[in-house]
């Protein structure tokens, strides 16, 4: 039996910027491409990798891609929606020692449930980018990095009476969206210590 301790909704506010004049009137052909105008705009020049050296076969949803964590078959959840349009990486941290305990690819407008989280206390982390890059585990740029301001403790509870035995096990649920709305307000962090392994 799993037990709901906690539901955070995570908001992170962007603004995208469209320069426009009469000699480039015409509108951008793809939702990619208006990303380039408006980080252009902004005087943010794409890297060489960011134009062209991204993974060629970017891991299935919900696969661990680093980390010394081992998902069990049974053990505490963590749900993640990513309502943005941009890919974005999720990085679960041991609190206590800030070591990567797990990440992973989310792109735009998907979700992914992990499951078998083993007890611990951790401290979730994402950031979005442009794409995933060639090596298949790090974005080619990072837009914007954030964590959750608090840690998440998750330890297996048992009830043990005449009657019966019960396990209750954490779940929380995070949404990653640009909705300046969300009741959890993301603390940001430099790409430096997103990418420290």
């Amino acid at each position: 039996m799993k037990a709901v301790f906690g539901g955070r909704a995570l908001g992170l506010a962007t603004s995208i910027i469209f320069a426009a004049s009469a000699a480039h009137a015409a509108e951008p052909a793809s939702r990619a491409e208006a990303f380039r105008a408006a980080d252009l705009a902004a005087g943010i020049a794409p890297s060489a990798e960011a134009l062209g050296a991204t993974c060629k076969t970017p891991p299935a949803i919900g696969d661990k891609i680093a980390g010394d964590m081992e998902l069990a078959e049974e053990g505490h959840s963590i749900s993640v929606h990513n309502a943005a349009t941009r890919d974005a990486l999720l990085k679960i941290r041991h609190a206590d020692s800030g070591k990567l305990a797990a990440s992973f690819y989310l792109p735009g407008n998907e979700a992914m449930t992990i499951e078998g989280v083993p007890d611990g206390t951790y401290r979730i982390q994402y950031a979005f980018g442009p794409a995933l890059a060639s090596d298949c585990r790090s974005l080619t740029r990072i837009i914007r990095a954030s964590q959750m301001p608090e840690d998440d403790e998750m330890k297996t509870h048992v009830i043990d009476d005449d009657e019966h035995t019960e396990i209750k096990r954490s779940t929380v649920s995070y949404e990653l969206s640009v909705s300046e709305t969300a009741n959890v307000k993301p603390v940001t962090i430099d790409a430096a210590a997103f990418n420290a392994e």
